[in-house]
């Protein structure tokens, strides 16, 4: 879940919605997905997504922020602001909840200590390369002092425009972490390996994953649209070798409908 702050306006490509300082968006995606961490099997979930904006102020779960502006400059999810920088260069500003994760549903890894759920504070800046191609840094901190270390990424995307009212957009990103955050993620400490009988797993920074992701997008009509995805990830060196690990690769798919006031 999210709280934005920033332009507000809905839009799919020739079917424009004025702008306004208020709305909303609910809808629903079938998800299948599987985790790096662990050896669960892939789960199959029916997800709700909604936004409102009031005023300045966008709160939003999943992909529902970017729909409702599908077809113009997407906001960050969180509470967000952004700015123009030297021409086509912008800046944005955003808060995130971060979930945390429990070991206690998998009994090879029972006993280990959960990562807490905590904030994320993330600072982006992007750059269109032309009328398809754009490019994108971030790099977020846990501001709540869980553990939660540091990220960076980077990555860039391409969108293929089928008609007015449909789009795929296409990305990649890499991630990279200090060593808070690969050690809290896929890491075992010593105090941890002592207490479980386990072997210790020492991280320090270094690349986590390589992401792609296809999406899809078409506007039925002004209030309803539809869409759909795939995403992929790749864990790399000293993440990917972890014994928390599962899958080195997993997936991500849904599809789904939602419904937009005008």
């Amino acid at each position: 879940m999210g709280l934005c702050t920033g332009q507000a306006s809905l839009a799919t490509g020739a079917l424009t919605v004025p702008e306004s300082d208020e709305g909303y968006l609910i809808g629903a995606s079938m998800a299948s997905s599987s985790s790096h961490v662990g050896n669960a099997k892939a789960q199959y979930t029916l997800k709700p997504m909604w936004a409102f904006q009031l005023g300045s102020v966008r709160v939003s779960r999943s992909r529902a922020s970017s729909l409702m502006s599908a077809g113009r400059e997407k906001l960050e999810t969180g509470l967000s602001a952004d700015f123009d920088l030297l021409s086509d260069w912008r800046l944005g500003a955003s808060l995130r909840v971060d979930n945390g994760r429990s070991f206690d549903a998998d009994p090879k890894l029972a006993g280990l200590p959960d990562v807490r759920t905590t904030l994320r504070a993330r600072l982006s800046v992007s750059r269109p390369l032309g009328p398809r191609w754009s490019w994108r840094s971030s790099i977020d901190q846990d501001i709540l002092g869980r553990a939660g270390g540091l990220r960076l990424s980077q990555g860039f995307g391409y969108r293929w425009r089928v008609s007015e009212n449909t789009h795929w957009d296409l990305s990649t990103s890499t991630t990279w972490g200090n060593g808070r955050y690969l050690q809290t993620q896929y890491g075992i400490s010593s105090a941890s390996a002592m207490d479980t009988g386990r072997t210790p797993y020492l991280l320090g920074s270094g690349w986590e994953s390589f992401r792609t992701s296809v999406q899809f997008t078409h506007a039925i009509s002004e209030n309803w649209v539809t869409f759909g995805g795939l995403d992929l990830s790749q864990l790399l060196r000293g993440a990917a070798h972890s014994p928390l690990v599962g899958r080195v690769t997993t997936h991500g798919l849904s599809v789904g409908l939602a419904y937009r006031s005008r």
